[in-house]
């Protein structure tokens, strides 16, 4: 195991699919993870949650299972979707804020990659969590760093030649146990991320099925 997913995800994509995109979208959510998504990404305006209503990976999240877990009023998101094209797999963002300050936040990729799970896998950083019912192969890890703001839970997992990264961000001075006490709340945000991700490619397979009869 050799090093941290989420913070970066181009050099993620470059690891894993022999890809590279190096660029930014833009967005109104401030120093997130979110903010270092490609190029091809168009992200929506924050709306209100609904977050059916934001573009990208925004649709993916249970608001209400959010604010249950982490007991904290998300209000906005603001989301970019991402098309495949022969540099880049697809790759979509969101970002979640309560709208009162730039943190707590919750930030979600979803990044297609040619790369098996065994090479997911040999990548995660060393200090990760097994997550066992999640995906293929799934991890978590609490991040203390002095960053400015609190301890951040990050959790990704792969399924089906797509990565899913998940990064939830407090305030500063937050007690990093708390943040440890999340991981259940967390996995279950995630399993539901990862129900309505598969729906979703059911949906399109269907569609797609139809127009071509």
């Amino acid at each position: 195991m050799r090093r941290a997913l989420i913070a970066l995800p181009a050099a993620l994509l470059l690891a894993l699919a022999a890809c590279s995109d190096d660029g930014t979208p833009e967005g109104d959510p401030v120093d997130t993870a979110a903010n270092e998504s490609s190029e091809s990404s168009s992200p929506s305006a924050p709306v209100e949650l609904d977050l059916a209503d934001a573009a990208g990976a925004c649709p993916f999240i249970d608001g209400a299972t959010l604010n249950s877990v982490t007991g904290e009023d998300f209000r906005f998101a603001s989301g970019g979707p991402g098309e495949e094209t022969e540099e880049a797999p697809a790759q979509l963002t969101c970002a979640v804020q309560t709208g009162e300050a730039a943190y707590p936040d919750l930030t979600l990729f979803v990044i297609g990659t040619e790369a098996k799970v065994e090479i997911y896998e040999e990548e995660l950083a060393d200090g990760t969590e097994k997550i066992d019912g999640l995906g293929e192969a799934a991890y978590w890890i609490v991040h203390t760093e002095d960053t400015g703001a609190g301890p951040a839970l990050e959790m990704g997992w792969y399924n089906g030649g797509t990565i899913f990264e998940m990064r939830y961000t407090t305030p500063a001075d937050t007690d990093p146990a708390a943040v440890n006490e999340l991981v259940g709340g967390f996995t279950e945000l995630a399993k539901g991320i990862a129900a309505a991700h598969a729906a979703n490619l059911w949906l399109a397979s269907v569609a797609k099925t139809e127009q071509a009869g």
